[in-house]
């Protein structure tokens, strides 16, 4: 299962950088670190933490996409899926945790840049047969890097007062 769901991220990092690069680099208007606008679409890993404690291999992925203007402010979507182990008490059941956001962003000027952002976040935490399902102010911050058509951010973005995620992402920059 862990083999399954790292081949499945890899596949998706590797697709995205080949299409990063191949899109023609002659274009009238190159993609400079230093400008942060553009289309953005990535992939990314996350790194559940969930309250209370108790839950093992809480990984996932997500997909997102940003609208950027220039000065380095836009709006940003992303959604996730990931599962866990819950081993807490008598209880040992599996849970599933969706989560759909939209956000405005900002990220500051050059190659490495600081990234936060802010908006409407909803999930739905699924644990054997029930599920609950919250909508909520959420956010986050985090650091990346710009190498021009791809950039790679970490983050943590905090979805309620019960789950905050780690993630790893790879963005073309279009």
């Amino acid at each position: 299962m862990v083999y399954q769901k790292f081949s499945a991220i890899l596949l998706a990092v590797i697709s995205l950088v080949a299409l990063c690069f191949s899109v023609d680099t002659h274009a009238d208007e190159p993609k400079a670190s230093t400008s942060k606008g553009g289309l953005y679409l990535g992939v990314k890993g996350i790194l559940n933490e969930l309250k209370p404690e108790g839950t093992d291999n809480a990984g996932g992925v997500g997909l997102l996409i940003a609208d950027h203007y220039h000065n380095g402010f836009g709006m940003e979507a992303e959604i996730s899926r990931s599962k866990a182990d819950v081993n807490l008490l008598d209880l040992a059941e599996d849970y599933t945790l969706d989560a759909a956001g939209l956000y405005g962003v900002y990220r500051s000027p050059g190659a490495f840049y600081l990234k936060v952002r802010g908006g409407i976040v909803w999930k739905r935490l699924a644990i054997g047969d029930e599920s609950s399902t919250r909508t909520t102010f959420g956010g986050g911050a985090g650091i990346g890097y710009d190498f021009g058509r791809v950039l790679v951010e970490g983050e943590y973005t905090y979805i309620d007062k019960d789950v905050a995620q780690w993630g790893l992402s790879v963005i073309g920059k279009f």
